[in-house]
């Protein structure tokens, strides 16, 4: 066994206070202050945390001898598991009363997940099937999935490690985290969610913990990196946003500021660590994971409630009100009587065990009653059904249209055969593909080829995003298939943004002077929640479509326009899907009472036919015929 290093004190108070940094990062950005636009690096300074208090427990208990498997995991679930299954429990309360039956059968599959840490791996899974993933009411549980699974396997590296001394510790350390930041960079798609592309955030923390920082002892080092470090965390909660490529190399920039932090504060006294114990700071801090725990369903649960599409000042204050308050209950009647012992520890466990299989159990039930629907009245039922409205099957998920579980693209069957005339190329995203069935069975004498990815607008400068498929699709589309199977026609479509302005229009005037024939689809109308909901909510309040109508967000109009007069300037054919959906009052439904969205924004096989009649275009006219 090797020495453990010198330690004081389990007990840091100024990393009470960097937790409340954290904390209040993540409260900030949800809550929707546009200031804190990257407070999500909240999570990961919660992670470097971790690393540094759990890891540099168990080094030193590893290399005392005086660790215990059953005694750590005794304490990792007092600490965690009693409060967590009070929220979840709570929540669940609420998610029966407001949920429509699809929102609250998938919030039961995250239920269950989440009672027995597996979140991540159900968001994982699960990511990119939600129009709107922010209306998932126990989002935030993923990242307790990654904690508990940390948790796991942190006594086997330390075990494995240790036997090779110290610094056989600290290179075996620094390779897993090279492993584990090149996984998040390698693998895009899975490093959000999943431990191995975060376990590098966890392992700074170790090697603060295993091996103190030399010159720390220095006053002017150690006010140094405080300041550096907290600076490096400001500057990421102030500058990142939404669409900021995220974890990737990005995430250093905050892990290391919290890094920074922690091992100033392990030498000595500094001026960003008596900021950090200040009492109210160190409050937020002690009440931080039950603030974090309850804090993302309020939210929700409150905008889902009332309904609204965002949350203005006074819904701020109010959510941010009901979970602190929530937060210092369970804090103080939950989290401090188990974690102190208060409790015996056969009823922990054996307590935590049995609520644990009490939630999946209602969790499953949930599911297999597809979500309680005799809550609702007969339409009530058939307009929330359109909640679970097949869209990978209007998309030709799998086929034609890639998404993260399924990057291969069928040539064979979504290119259609070059001599059938009119050749039409449908190109974009998923706002793309759901008019795929429209213009097919509205044109049946054109050969529409289909070429559409998730997240993929159709421009030929591509982005660096967190598809990388996309690229190389728009890539081979522009350069071969438009030749091939769009010579006389190009149709593009996507989720267009404002910023995708520029690179549209070097597209148009790339096509145009190559002699295409080009119709550009604009933005389609958006609302803030999924339109089911909301006509559910009316009809069940006899509001007509009053509450859809006050989530409609007015910025797409706006977009609109602006595309209009970009086409109009290139001389390309343009269509205005969202003037046909709202001329003067938004349409929800067809003819025959179907609903036109299906969730915020994507159509329904009907309505896509509804709307591919209206467009006019020279090909498509003799297609029609």
């Amino acid at each position: 066994m090797i020495s453990a290093a010198p330690h004081r004190s389990d007990y840091r108070p100024d990393i009470e206070g960097l937790r409340a940094v954290a904390v209040g990062a993540v409260l900030l950005f949800h809550l929707g202050f546009e200031t804190v636009s990257g407070g999500f690096i909240g999570v990961d300074i919660f992670f470097v945390i971790s690393g540094f208090l759990i890891g540099g427990i168990v080094f030193r208990e590893i290399g005392s001898g005086e660790f215990s498997l059953g005694a750590y995991l005794t304490r990792r679930v007092r600490r965690i598991v009693p409060v967590m299954l009070v929220v979840l429990a709570t929540v669940t309360i609420a998610a029966c009363a407001l949920l429509l039956p699809s929102e609250l059968e998938g919030y039961a599959w995250s239920l269950g997940f989440s009672a027995l840490f597996l979140a991540n791996f159900h968001f994982w899974l699960h990511r990119g099937a939600y129009a709107e993933s922010e209306h998932e009411v126990l989002l935030h549980m993923w990242t307790l999935g990654v904690e508990g699974q940390f948790y796991l396997i942190l006594p086997l590296i330390i075990l494995g490690l240790i036997r090779f001394g110290r610094v056989g510790v600290l290179g075996g350390l620094v390779a897993l985290a090279f492993a584990s930041a090149a996984a998040s960079l390698l693998y895009p798609a899975a490093s959000f969610y999943m431990l191995p592309a975060r376990l590098w955030e966890f392992i700074l923390g170790i090697m603060i913990a295993v091996a103190p920082l030399p010159l720390v002892h220095l006053r002017w080092v150690r006010e140094v990196l405080g300041v550096l470090g907290m600076a490096c965390i400001a500057y990421a909660a102030l500058a990142f946003h939404v669409d900021t490529p995220f974890p990737g190399w990005r995430a250093a920039i905050p892990c290391l500021g919290a890094a920074a932090i922690i091992a100033a504060g392990s030498g000595g006294d500094t001026l960003v660590r008596r900021m950090l114990e200040l009492a109210p700071v160190r409050f937020i801090g002690r009440i931080s994971y039950s603030l974090y725990l309850w804090h993302w369903p309020v939210i929700v649960l409150l905008l889902l409630g009332i309904p609204a599409s965002e949350l203005d000042l006074v819904l701020q204050l109010i959510a941010a009100g009901i979970s602190v308050v929530l937060a210092v209950l369970s804090w103080k009647y939950v989290e401090e009587p188990f974690r102190k012992g208060g409790v015996g520890k056969a009823v922990t466990l054996r307590g935590s065990a049995a609520v644990t299989a009490g939630l999946v159990a209602i969790a499953l039930t949930l599911s297999f009653s597809s979500g309680w629907p005799q809550r609702l009245s007969e339409r009530g039922q058939e307009l929330a059904s359109y909640m679970g409205y097949p869209l990978d099957d209007v998309f030709r998920s799998g086929e034609c249209f890639i998404h993260h579980r399924s990057q291969s693209f069928d040539e064979a069957a979504c290119l259609a055969a070059s001599e059938a005339k009119p050749r039409v190329l449908l190109m974009g995203d998923s706002h793309a593909a759901h008019l795929a069935p429209g213009l097919v069975a509205s044109f049946p004498g054109s050969a529409v080829s289909q070429v559409t990815a998730a997240g993929c607008r159709p421009v030929m400068e591509q982005e660096s995003g967190p598809y990388p498929f996309c690229g190389a699709l728009m890539t081979k589309a522009f350069s071969q298939y438009a030749a091939e199977h769009g010579s006389d026609l190009i149709v593009l479509a996507g989720r267009w943004e404002q910023n995708d302005l520029p690179a549209l229009a070097a597209t148009l005037d790339q096509l145009v002077q190559e002699g295409r024939a080009v119709l550009l689809v604009g933005p389609v109308a958006e609302w803030s929640q999924f339109v089911p909901r909301l006509l559910t909510l009316s009809h069940e309040r006899g509001e007509q479509a009053q509450v859809a109508d006050r989530m409609l967000l007015a910025e797409r109009a706006e977009l609109d326009a602006e595309m209009s007069a970009v086409a109009y300037d290139l001389g390309v054919e343009y269509v205005s899907i969202y003037s046909m959906q709202c001329p003067a009052d938004c349409a929800y439904f067809t003819p025959r009472g179907v609903p036109l969205v299906v969730d915020n924004s994507h159509f329904t096989t009907e309505a896509s036919s509804v709307f591919a009649r209206q467009i006019e275009h020279p090909a498509l006219v003799r297609a029609a015929r």
